[in-house]
């Protein structure tokens, strides 16, 4: 593969790792509908995979068929409401723990060390969080030159087998038993499509 190729596939996967992000940063505002709407549109002509070309055709339906206040309402019960026994959370410890704060987030802290890499001190989400490990996961790609690059792969291999692809899937599980999870059911069947594409441009698929 090219120089040039290369970095064509690291735009992609920077670009599709922040809508991902974009989904569970806050309310749907009228910005992101925009954005989002624009996107899947898109998307829909392409052809990735089984899952996830199915995922963008029910979140470009979703979007065509749903206002921005069902969206925002949407959101408000999975993830805002304290109230409500809908709540869907985004950390791998609680899945994987059964708890939040888990060894999970200890041990997720520990190679973060390793790395060097610090949260920010206005980031309320702990380093487990989905948008956190996808922060985690985009500055890898990003900063090829900063490590080795046979390290930097397996790094990003550890960070997806240990902790992004077991939450997504039980992300995806979550909701799918939530009957308040509609547009957001389409999110985690997106994310859980995408992460098979990084299964492979990492060698997951193939070392592992």
């Amino acid at each position: 593969m090219s120089d040039r190729e290369e970095k064509d596939i690291r735009k992609v996967r920077l670009r599709i790792l922040d809508i991902v992000k974009s989904f569970f940063t806050g309310q749907p505002d009228a910005e992101k509908l925009s954005r989002w709407r624009g996107t899947f549109s898109a998307l829909t002509k392409e052809r990735v995979n089984p899952v996830f070309d199915q995922s963008v055709r029910d979140i470009h339906s979703c979007l065509e068929k749903r206002t921005l206040v069902e969206l925002q309402d949407e959101y408000y019960d999975l993830f805002t409401d304290p109230f409500t026994n809908k709540q869907l959370s985004t950390t791998a410890s609680f899945y994987l723990d059964g708890r939040s704060y888990g060894q999970t987030l200890v041990e997720l802290r520990g190679l973060l060390a390793e790395l060097g890499i610090e949260k920010k001190e206005d980031v309320i989400e702990t380093e487990d969080s989905l948008v956190v490990m996808l922060d985690v996961l985009a500055s890898l790609i990003d900063e090829t030159e900063a490590l080795d690059k046979e390290q930097n792969q397996k790094l990003q291999r550890e960070l997806l087998k240990k902790y992004l692809l077991p939450l997504s899937e039980n992300l995806k599980r979550a909701c799918g038993e939530n009957e308040a999870a509609n547009f957001y059911k389409a999110c985690s069947d997106f994310f859980c499509g995408y992460l098979e594409l990084e299964k492979g441009l990492t060698g997951l698929d193939v070392t592992h």
